[in-house]
């Protein structure tokens, strides 16, 4: 996959200034389905434990918090991808402006 470095002739200041507004925008996109995704984990984590031994819904444990166990697991996977693409983005910036910069 060739990428901007790869180019025989330097990029122009036009073209570098829209590649960086591009990864810009990658980066806050990402940025934000991070935060949103480590909200609904971390509120996913936290609905479990009213289910936990010794605690007032323990005895609803069975339906609700096995599903709540599995949601939580999905939503790890989700913040995983979507933390991991911020920082790949966040990583891509970084290089556009060093090696250009």
């Amino acid at each position: 996959m060739p990428t901007i470095f790869d180019s025989e002739r330097p990029l122009s200041d036009h073209e570098m200034l829209e590649v960086r507004q591009y990864a810009r925008e990658r980066i806050g996109l990402w940025r934000k389905r991070a935060l949103y995704s480590t909200v609904a984990l971390l509120l996913s984590c936290a609905s479990v434990i009213p289910f936990s031994k010794g605690h007032s819904l323990h005895a609803h444990a069975e339906p609700f918090g096995r599903l709540l166990v599995y949601l939580s697991m999905a939503l790890l996977v989700v913040f995983v991808l979507c933390t991991g693409f911020f920082y790949s983005a966040w990583q891509a910036l970084r290089d556009v402006e060093k090696g250009q910069g």
